[in-house]
């Protein structure tokens, strides 16, 4: 009796430790897709006020003379700097102290350095070096040290 007692207890130990799962499942998938939900509310909100304000701002500077706002919108679009060289405030500073030279990024490839070849040596650039400097010098011409003990040695 007590070991079909224990065997009903473990099966409803097993059963309900696989409906905890269930609901365990289940409760992750909703706050998934609570969450998904919540930020898509948020981001649907985030893009009406941005279009709020832009309908305000147009409608102000039709209030103003909307000419103005198309004429503001040109001159900083047009006078932006793009990239392509210093600022008005860059060129100033440069012409009165003089330009400071590159920063950084020293070792970049550009077209003029690719193919710049006047350094280049087609016999490699230690095929002779290597030879006349294990010669060359002052200790080139010295002798081994047991040479110059047996030189002292006659003396």
């Amino acid at each position: 009796m007590a070991n079909v007692k224990d065997r009903l207890i473990f099966e409803n130990k097993k059963i309900e430790a696989v409906a905890s799962r269930k609901s365990s499942k289940e409760q992750k998938l909703r706050a998934k897709e609570s969450n998904s939900n919540r930020l898509a509310e948020k981001a649907k909100r985030k893009k009406d006020h941005f279009q709020e304000v832009e309908e305000w701002a147009n409608s102000a500077a039709k209030n103003r003379g909307g000419a103005l706002r198309d004429d503001m919108d040109d001159h900083f679009l047009n006078n932006r700097n793009s990239g392509g060289g210093p600022g008005k405030k860059r060129q100033i500073a440069d012409k009165k102290f003089g330009f400071g030279g590159k920063k950084g990024r020293f070792k970049q490839n550009d077209r003029k350095s690719m193919n710049d070849t006047s350094s280049y040596n087609p016999r490699g650039n230690f095929a002779e070096g290597m030879k006349k400097s294990a010669k060359s010098g002052a200790g080139a011409a010295r002798t081994g040290k047991r040479a110059r003990d047996a030189k002292r040695a006659k003396r």
